[in-house]
């Protein structure tokens, strides 16, 4: 029974294949590069042939490596390492390998090059847009933080030392329920598993979101700014004519306030 498979290609010897195995022919030794690789081409499109595809995933990924190279070269910053371009790089090249065309006329790597370096972009874009959501909701929190923790705790008195951590947790908890979380995890991701629990938990959120309506202006004003428009402190000052610590002193208040204002139960799923 006659063999049938594929002539190699070419290798790029600045490049190593990786754990790909290039598929290899019984046949016409002089078979030229761009013939071996239409004929792969063809067996892909026509066929499926993942043997095919296999080799010309073996053939180009050296090309997208050598893509996320020069991009890389030209960075002007070190936010992200090489292997992070080479990534999104192999990205690029995957959807063009399924995307591609050789009825259309253009070559391969004509088609590609624009596709891997845009994959490159888009992908670091994205991956920077999260670092910066990821550090933005990190000051946030431990401004939220410390604007509860402001007041010295009590020391000698176990019980009014609970007391006021609990308050403190319960506060954070209120923060978690009242912040809008369209940046990174979408809101309803935030919430547990449980379709039952998931329920509840939109409700207490809705209702402690309906009692901001109670508080004082300003207060309100710096809960709107701070959980739904994810501005920190400083920025809610600027927007508001006052001071830093005043914003941290109002933010503290409103969240007492919310306290006294959540019912007895629902105080007690918030803590929870």
């Amino acid at each position: 029974m006659a063999e049938s498979s594929y002539a190699p290609l070419p290798e790029d010897s600045r490049f190593p294949r990786g754990n790909l195995v290039q598929p290899t022919v019984t046949g016409e030794a002089d078979v030229s590069a761009p013939a071996a690789e239409a004929t792969l081409w063809r067996a892909l499109r026509e066929h499926g042939d993942t043997a095919a595809r296999d080799a010309l995933i073996a053939r180009y990924l050296p090309y997208a490596k050598a893509q996320a190279a020069m991009l890389y070269a030209r960075r002007t910053h070190d936010a992200f390492e090489f292997e992070e371009y080479h990534q999104f790089a192999v990205v690029g090249l995957m959807e063009s390998l399924e995307r591609y065309d050789p009825q259309q006329g253009a070559q391969f790597k004509t088609y590609v090059t624009p596709r891997i370096v845009g994959s490159m972009l888009n992908g670091l874009e994205r991956l920077s847009e999260q670092q910066q959501q990821i550090g933005l909701r990190r000051r946030l929190a431990a401004e939220r933080a410390a604007s509860l923790a402001s007041e010295p705790l009590s020391e000698g008195n176990p019980q009014k030392l609970l007391r006021e951590l609990g308050e403190i947790g319960v506060g954070i908890a209120l923060g978690i329920l009242l912040e809008g979380t369209g940046m990174v995890v979408g809101q309803d991701e935030s919430l547990p598993d449980n379709a039952y629990s998931r329920i509840e938990l939109r409700q207490l959120r809705h209702q402690i979101w309906h009692l901001v309506q109670h508080l004082t202006d300003r207060e309100r004003d710096v809960i709107r700014l701070h959980y739904q428009q994810q501005k920190p402190f400083d920025e809610v000052a600027a927007e508001l004519g006052v001071t830093k610590g005043r914003v941290s002193q109002l933010h503290q208040q409103a969240l007492r306030r919310l306290q006294t204002l959540v019912p007895r139960q629902a105080r007690c799923d918030v803590a929870y």
